[in-house]
């Protein structure tokens, strides 16, 4: 005696694509570079061009300019410790 009392999803047979291009031709489009106006705006905070990215981009850029200061005070500092007129 079998209790199974599932149902069997109906299928259905409409599915939506959504039009990421805005009406665009999409071979327009298709080259090496992303061409302007053929991509989608930022959505989610991850997405290309989104806060996320842009504030990693800004990061990098603080952190390089730090390596650089860095380096050049111990550049600095090296060439007083070997100069003998001081």
């Amino acid at each position: 005696m079998s209790t199974d009392t599932t149902q069997p999803i109906a299928p259905t047979t409409e599915t939506t694509i959504p039009d990421l291009l805005n009406g665009k031709d999409y071979s327009a489009c298709i080259g090496l570079y992303q061409k302007p106006g053929c991509g989608t705006k930022p959505v989610l905070s991850g997405d290309r061009g989104g806060p996320m990215q842009l504030a990693v981009f800004g990061i990098l850029i603080a952190a390089m300019a730090i390596i650089g200061i860095r380096i050049a005070r111990s550049v600095r500092a090296r060439d007083r410790a070997l100069d003998p007129t001081d």
